[in-house]
């Protein structure tokens, strides 16, 4: 490549500018300081270029030739600039490659355009070097923590001149700045991602760290398992049970009767197994039911003993059903009935009711109008108010209704009598 003597043309230049102050020309560059980081670009933009073309471009740093351009020869460009610089010849602008701290100075320009005379503007570059190497460590480290624990987190790089460091959480800056963060009686909610950005006093922007994820739990404690709603439970509706305590739940598992309890097409359990929904209830529901709730550090249980009962009723036995003079209404008055009835036929205790509303006793064949087999069917009916035991006591049956003796209709010839 051919080099140019640029002495004579700076020689002029030189001339014109500090001589001729006539030929002077400002405002090629912003007037605002340019900065740039070791290892990026910049480019130097001219500002309201002559409008002519340009016969020579000189660009200068600390005085010394960066690329001087034009008078028919081949640019000549100083020495460190080589494959480093761009030159629009167009424009003027220049653009630098590859930053270095020495390439912080002042740059001046100045272009000769056809018809006019030489314009010249200035502007100050300042390189910056960002920190490297930069190191986050926490200490205990732990892929988790108990809320209450300790932890301080330290950070490190390589900067010159030294490094000052900022704490951010999620990305987002704390308050906290210097080498060190202390976390003392940490709790969940100071759980997230910890990063260290790290910059000096003549960084452009931080340089942060590879984050490290911290995950505090909270111990498990005050398991609770409810239902709603709340009982009697009936046959054919419907219930739902929630397992929740306080702290930090990482599962839920659920058991009936000392066994896994599996989802079904009645059996639905939430997304969070939290609650579980049985719809249409069986009586073979009924069961404890337990929800196991854990995480890495604890662990906790709650049960419940869900009683379904039958349809119909609200104390958890069979339906009685209407008896003649009033409803008994539950499954001991059923079963006392039965046997009251069988001793009523052995003390004597028969009361026959005819059609005319007559009362006899309990001997002899039933008969209406005469007497004899056939005709109407009299109604037997046995006084269940109280029964005598095998001991010598009474079974006190209480208030059945608003008579005083209530009756049990008793079958007759195999066949149910008909009340009148």
């Amino acid at each position: 490549m051919v080099r140019m003597d640029s002495r004579p043309f700076n020689f002029y230049l030189s001339l014109c500018f500090h001589v001729v102050g006539l030929c002077y020309g400002n405002g090629l560059l912003p007037a605002e300081s340019m900065v740039g980081e070791v290892t990026h670009n910049v480019i130097f933009t001219i500002v309201n270029p002559p409008n002519t073309p340009f016969r020579v471009v000189v660009w200068t740093a600390n005085g010394t030739n960066v690329i001087t351009s034009g008078g028919n020869v081949d640019d000549d460009i100083g020495t460190g600039y080589v494959g480093r610089i761009t030159l629009n010849s167009t424009t003027g602008s220049l653009e630098l490659r590859n930053l270095v701290l020495s390439d912080t100075g002042e740059y001046v320009v100045s272009i000769i355009a056809a018809g006019l005379g030489p314009k010249e503007g200035s502007t100050t570059l300042r390189v910056y070097d960002g920190p490297e190497n930069i190191t986050l460590k926490v200490t205990p480290l732990d892929v988790l923590y108990g809320s209450g624990s300790d932890l301080t987190l330290s950070c490190s790089a390589e900067s010159s001149p030294p490094a000052q460091f900022q704490w951010a959480l999620n990305g987002e800056l704390l308050s906290n700045q210097g080498p060190v963060l202390r976390l003392e009686n940490i709790q969940a909610s100071q759980s997230g991602r910890y990063s260290c950005w790290a910059h000096n006093t003549r960084t452009l922007r931080y340089q942060t760290s590879e984050p490290s994820d911290i995950t505090v739990l909270e111990r498990i404690s005050s398991a609770k398992l409810t239902i709603s709603p709340n009982p009697p439970i009936i046959e054919g509706g419907s219930v739902t049970l929630t397992c929740d305590a306080s702290g930090s739940i990482s599962n839920r598992d659920w058991m009936k009767n000392g066994q896994p309890l599996s989802p079904s097409e009645r059996i639905i359990f939430s997304e969070d197994n939290k609650t579980v929904s049985i719809s249409p209830l069986n009586l073979t529901d009924s069961g404890i039911f337990l929800c196991h709730l854990s995480n890495l550090l604890s662990d906790e249980s709650a049960s419940y003993n869900l009683n379904v009962n039958l349809k119909g009723s609200t104390q958890g036995g069979p339906n009685v059903g209407a008896i003649v003079g009033g409803s008994l209404g539950a499954v001991a008055v059923v079963a006392v009935t039965v046997i009251g009835v069988v001793l009523a036929m052995k003390k004597g205790y028969f009361k026959k009711i005819t059609s005319g509303g007559r009362t006899v006793g309990n001997t002899g064949e039933s008969s209406t109008n005469g007497g004899g087999k056939g005709g109407n069917q009299e109604l037997n009916y046995a006084d269940i108010t109280q029964f005598q035991k095998r001991d010598g006591g009474s079974v006190q049956l209480g208030n059945l209704g608003i008579s005083s003796t209530e009756y049990a209709q008793v079958r007759v010839n195999n066949r149910p009598g008909q009340p009148t």
